[in-house]
């Protein structure tokens, strides 16, 4: 005779890969400590599986969980479905997603839409997170719902700069696109100086890292030319990156919708990119599986409503 598995044990058990947290993952069910770490002993004698290790910080998944993660969103975005077939109603949804975004994009597109989300779906939750290299293989998978990723268009882009071809199982819809400027502090020696690419070369520089790391196609694109940055100071975090260049010497080279951001809240100058680079794209993207899903159809036009702009001409 086959083992009653109780299914109600599973959304604990996402939630709890979620939250890396037994207290969390009480906090976001509604349940008492106690009732959860219940769950999960029950889930441990079912699976025959420790399923978490604690640590300092939290749990650890074994590698089981690890391995049913996907089927678990899986099997609850199929039984949301279920639920909302008959029609989808956002002040009504309880529905989360998961997202995963240019780091930018947390300045720049996510204050667009994230206001109106709140008012219209107040009980629909979105977890963001910032895009890594494995992140377009998660949304395959299933570990994200949607993502918003950087598309070079300029020719000279190596391949692992940009998303050329959206996978089959991915769909896209552009939603802007941006260029790089520059950006220095507001006393900085170049403002009185003639602004060219010599000026530019002779700078000391910082770079930011990104999701294809720390080198970005402007680095490609001055070596064919002949020239390489030399003088440069790395971070990891773009508002780290603004503050620094607000305190210094350092010129920061970044997207236009970032800078433009930024100099409404820091001692900081906006400066053209002195030399050519064709803008790139933002795409919104998503999996086949949730093309037809109707809280996941809402979702996505709230995000193109206020994030869409016309293509400009190159």
């Amino acid at each position: 005779m086959s083992q009653q598995y109780d299914l109600n044990l599973l959304r604990v058990l996402l939630t709890l890969l979620e939250e890396r947290s037994v207290s969390k993952a009480a906090e976001k069910l509604f349940l008492t400590q106690s009732a959860v770490s219940k769950q999960l002993a029950k889930l441990r004698q079912q699976l025959n599986d420790p399923l978490f290790i604690r640590h300092a910080n939290g749990l650890s998944p074994t590698p089981r969980v690890r391995n049913l993660e996907p089927k678990l969103r899986q099997w609850l975005q199929s039984a949301s479905e279920m639920i909302e077939a008959e029609g989808f109603e956002p002040a009504l949804s309880q529905r989360s997603f998961r997202c995963c975004l240019n780091e930018t994009c947390f300045a720049t597109l996510l204050p667009r839409f994230f206001g109106k989300l709140m008012q219209q779906a107040p009980g629909l939750k979105l977890d963001t997170h910032r895009l890594e290299p494995g992140s377009m293989e998660g949304l395959q998978k299933g570990e994200f719902d949607l993502a918003i990723v950087a598309r070079d268009n300029d020719e000279r882009a190596p391949s692992h700069y940009q998303v050329k071809q959206v996978p089959p199982q991915i769909h896209s819809f552009e939603l802007l696109r941006d260029d790089h400027v520059c950006l220095v502090r507001k006393d900085h020696p170049v403002l009185s100086q003639q602004w060219d690419l010599d000026c530019y070369m002779q700078q000391a520089h910082l770079n930011c890292e990104c999701e294809v790391g720390d080198r970005w196609l402007l680095h490609s694109v001055l070596a064919e030319q002949g020239l390489h940055i030399e003088n440069s100071t790395l971070t990891a975090d773009f508002f780290a990156a603004a503050l620094l260049c607000q305190s210094s010497d350092l010129v920061f080279t970044c997207t236009r919708s970032f800078a433009q951001q930024v100099v409404k809240t820091h001692q900081l100058e906006l400066l053209p990119l002195p030399i050519y680079m064709a803008p790139f794209s933002y795409l919104l993207a998503w999996p086949q599986h949730l093309e037809n899903d109707p809280a996941h159809s809402w979702l996505r036009a709230l995000i193109i409503e206020h994030c869409h702009e016309a293509k400009p001409s190159i």
